[in-house]
């Protein structure tokens, strides 16, 4: 958003940073990812998968950036501690590309979200990446 020209919230982002590390170790001590398809939900796991790719992005840019204030220092230890979590997103998407876990009655019974989460996971820079637009107008060209 603040590549959009949105104000930046350093302390909402730092926040959301840190329940996101929490809900990570919660989530990955849980065992849910070693579950049989039907005990699990595609889109929900896929959606995870996207915010590590988000994750990934904002590690790059601040990469990129290069600064060494304590705010990015914070940031950069908080993004850190998310990328330890990287390799789940693969495991997502290996698991929910499988024939036969697109057989479950998990999968089948959220088709259409689950297709569109994992199409989103495999290729997210459209999802991701937003143009740089002018505050006063959005182009949409066909």
């Amino acid at each position: 958003l603040q590549q959009q020209g949105a104000q930046p919230q350093p302390v909402l982002l730092e926040k959301l940073l840190d329940a996101a590390i929490k809900g990570l170790r919660y989530y990955a001590r849980s065992g849910e990812l070693q579950q049989p398809p039907q005990y699990r939900l595609a889109f929900r796991e896929l959606g995870l998968s996207i915010g590590l790719h988000a994750v990934e992005r904002m590690q790059q840019s601040l990469d990129k950036a290069a600064q060494n204030d304590a705010g990015s220092q914070r940031l950069q230890a908080q993004l850190g501690a998310l990328m330890q979590y990287i390799d789940m997103r693969e495991h997502i998407e290996d698991f929910w590309l499988s024939p036969k876990h697109q057989q479950s009655d998990s999968w089948t019974e959220h088709r259409d979200i689950n297709e569109v989460m994992l199409a989103t996971s495999l290729a997210p820079d459209g999802f991701l990446q937003l143009p740089i637009i002018g505050s006063d107008s959005l182009i949409i060209k066909e």
